[in-house]
């Protein structure tokens, strides 16, 4: 058992809130106010490597500093949300401040949450059972932004941060606390003008009539049902939540099993493309999912950071500040089951067909016809039957550096992993290529996991 003992919440504002009388309010994207769903909940483990007192290791006065130096950067977190009768959430600069929970635990040590054995795997499930955060209310009568900070008994320390997820995704919270790490300033200002991902009247009326896009996994045709949301709660079976890693070297095998026999048009799988192709497969087996069925697979994947999609309009938009939730899908329809290089073909022609203005016209459908955001639905089922991987991978997710030196953190992820089959893939070191696989699966599906030995067969 772990205990968590904190300290009452406190209110943390901006000490100098940049532009504050220029820019009132900052009216989310459809794409963004479509995402308030869902709020994001990561944690950071910072290891304290050379046994300083708590005076001395990320001291809580000093956090609490530099945060509000940050927040000068970054108002918007610190602001106050309201909904339009439409669903469209606007964010209101009124430094009103971001909550703020100091805590400690004083009965476990960094071990206790995270028992790497000798191939850098762990279980999740004390990092699951401990309260290792606190939520922010989902209906904009609150903060938008709640930090807690843990220490351990060995005076480590634990920073999760839950955001709505209309203010920001994994690049964005990546951005943030390299800057709060960093001592407040950010390396790259944040930019939060929309305008590059948002059709003109001009093209809107162009476009006009906005029909479903081909890879959109959102449908505004559907009447709202079990069967078609994104993630349906409630399910008896114990789940089993589990680290996996893979080395550099393990990824270098993958990728050539994964180009192997590819026509020679296809000139480009990347690692993400094999890795997320042979986590399907490997998962399909344990879950003894079928692709051929009537019931066809869809396969959903997040559109994996900004570089190619936002920095093509703009150098400036690849700081864009915000939530970049286009979230991808296809269905598999061949007659054979997929291969690990037909998948992974499949998996990158879908993310690399998306272009600028493909995104634009996703971001518009998603207001089209009467304009209410709450009728989109999700056309997938992700912990019974489809596949979802989101990647936070190489968005720096691990470069926060608290008090210099070597002062990174451990690992990075979600705070929360509860829900069976959907898994992310992120960095699992910030000097090497080596990637983490966060998996929940059901017991009896996590048994088969391990009897056929699939996971790791190109180690």
């Amino acid at each position: 058992m772990c205990t968590i003992i904190k300290d009452p919440s406190i209110i943390i504002k901006c000490s100098n809130p940049m532009n504050q009388n220029a820019v009132e309010s900052i009216t989310c994207m459809a794409v963004e106010s479509n995402a308030k769903a869902w709020p994001i909940r990561m944690i950071w483990f910072y290891p304290n490597k050379l046994k300083q007192t708590r005076d001395e290791f990320m001291p809580s006065k000093q956090l609490q500093l530099t945060l509000s130096n940050t927040l000068n950067y970054f108002t918007i977190l610190a602001g106050r949300g309201t909904e339009d009768e439409n669903g469209n959430v606007t964010v209101h600069l009124n430094n009103e401040g971001v909550l703020y929970t100091d805590a400690h635990c004083p009965d476990q040590s960094l071990d206790y949450f995270i028992q790497r054995t000798d191939d850098e795997e762990f279980d999740y499930e004390h990092i699951n059972s401990s309260d290792l955060d606190v939520l922010i209310p989902n209906d904009f009568t609150g903060p938008l932004t709640s930090i807690q900070v843990t220490r351990l008994q060995c005076d480590s320390v634990v920073i999760s941060i839950v955001v709505c997820h209309c203010l920001m995704d994994a690049q964005s919270s990546a951005h943030f606390i390299t800057s709060w790490a960093a001592g407040g300033t950010p390396k790259n200002l944040p930019m939060m003008d929309k305008s590059f991902i948002l059709f003109s009247t001009e093209e809107q009326q162009q476009h006009a009539p906005l029909t479903r896009p081909a890879n959109c996994v959102f449908t505004r045709d559907l009447i709202p049902s079990p069967e078609t949301v994104l993630v349906r709660a409630g399910f008896s079976e114990r789940v089993i939540s589990r680290v996996y890693h893979f080395s550099a070297d393990e990824l270098k095998n993958i990728k050539a099993a994964a180009m192997k026999d590819l026509p020679s048009a296809v000139d480009y799988i990347s690692t993400y493309d094999a890795l997320y192709a042979h986590m399907v497969l490997v998962i399909a087996q344990a879950t003894q999912k079928s692709f051929v069925d009537n019931d066809k697979i869809k396969i959903l994947q997040s559109l994996n950071g900004r570089t190619r999609f936002a920095a093509s309009y703009s150098p400036e938009t690849l700081y864009y500040f915000g939530s970049f939730a286009f979230w991808l899908f296809d269905t598999w329809t061949a007659d054979e089951p997929p291969t690990l290089p037909s998948l992974a073909k499949w998996i990158h022609e879908m993310h690399a067909k998306q272009t600028i203005q493909s995104l634009k016209y996703y971001n518009a459908y998603l207001t089209s016809g009467d304009g209410k955001i709450g009728k989109n639905q999700v056309d997938a089922d992700i912990i019974n039957h489809d596949f979802h991987c989101a990647s936070w991978r190489k968005v720096n997710m691990l470069g926060g550096n608290f008090g210099g030196g070597d002062n990174y953190p451990i690992y990075s992820g979600p705070t929360k992993q509860v829900f069976p089959q959907y898994f992310a893939m992120m960095d699992s070191h910030k000097r090497d290529e080596s990637v983490n696989i966060l998996l929940a699966l059901r017991e009896s599906d996590y048994t088969r996991l391990l009897e056929q030995k699939m996971i790791h067969k190109y180690r």
